[in-house]
C-alpha cells in the first residue's frame, strides 16, 4: 500500500504563483518566494509544455532572496508526484538538476540506479562517469519527506555539467525514463523474488541430494545378518 505524504494539489501551486494565499494549510511561507513575474510566468508557462524548466541561471532574484520561479517548478512537480528537471543555462556550459525528492519515496536509490544506467549509461557514456561524481548517495529523511511541505524537503540531485546543445536532450530522456518508473522498478523486485526463489529452491534440491547420499551410504555400511 501506498503510504500517504504531504503533497500540494494545483490549483494552490497556481495561486501561491500569483502572490495568492493557498487553501491547503501548510502549502505557502512568508519566507519562501513563489511569486511570478511575467518573464518568470512566460519560462513557467514553457515548462508546463515541455516537463523541464530551462533558466538563465540559478534563476535568483535578488530582491525576493531566492528563486521564485524555481520553488513554483519544483512544487508542481511535487503536486504532480514527478523528476523535477531544471537545466541552467550557463556561460561556460548548461548544467542539469535532477531532483528526486519530489516523488517522495522512502528509498530513491532504484530511480536514481534507472536513470543512471537507461540514460546516461546507454546514451550519454561520457556524462555517465561525471554524473556519477556529483550523484549523493545518501539516506532519505523519510520523516521530513512524509509530513513537510516540499520546500522544507532538501533536494536530492544528480547534477550533470554538459553542452547547451545536449542538455535539451538529455532533459528530455530523463523525463521520458522517469515515466516508465514505476513498472520498471516493479518488474525488477519481481525478477529479484524470482531469482531468491530459484536459488532457494536449488539449494533445497542440494540438501535433498546430500541427505540422501548420505542414507544411501548408511545402508552400505549396515549389518548384513546374512554373513553372521
Amino acid at each position: 500500500m501506498k503510504e500517504r505524504v504531504f503533497r500540494p494539489n494545483l490549483d494552490d501551486v497556481e495561486r501561491l504563483s500569483y502572490g495568492n494565499g493557498a487553501k491547503k494549510r501548510g502549502t505557502g511561507s512568508k519566507y519562501v518566494c513563489h511569486r511570478l513575474n511575467q518573464n518568470e510566468r512566460r519560462l513557467y508557462d514553457l515548462a508546463k509544455e515541455a516537463g523541464f524548466l530551462s533558466i538563465k541561471g540559478t534563476g535568483y532574484r535578488k530582491e525576493r532572496k531566492g528563486s521564485p520561479l524555481c520553488n513554483t517548478f519544483r512544487q508542481r512537480c511535487d503536486a504532480l508526484e514527478k523528476l523535477c528537471i531544471i537545466i541552467e543555462k550557463r556561460i561556460e556550459g548548461d548544467r542539469i538538476l535532477i531532483d528526486f525528492s519530489t516523488l517522495r519515496v522512502k528509498n530513491d536509490s532504484p530511480h536514481v540506479s534507472l536513470v543512471m544506467e537507461n540514460v546516461l549509461k546507454t546514451k550519454y557514456p561520457d556524462l555517465y562517469k561525471i554524473a556519477q561524481n556529483h550523484c549523493k548517495n545518501s539516506k532519505v529523511d523519510w520523516e521530513k519527506v512524509q509530513m513537510n511541505p516540499i520546500w522544507g524537503v532538501n533536494e536530492r540531485f544528480v547534477q550533470i555539467n554538459c553542452d547547451r546543445d545536449v542538455a535539451r536532450s538529455l532533459a528530455v530522456d530523463v523525463l521520458k525514463e522517469s515515466l516508465c518508473f514505476h513498472k520498471k522498478i516493479i518488474d525488477r523486485e519481481n525478477e529479484i523474488v524470482e531469482e531468491t526463489v530459484q536459488k532457494l529452491e536449488h539449494a533445497n534440491e542440494e540438501e535433498r541430494s546430500i541427505a540422501e547420499n548420505e542414507y544411501d551410504q548408511d545402508e552400505d555400511d549396515g549389518i548384513d545378518w546374512d554373513d553372521i
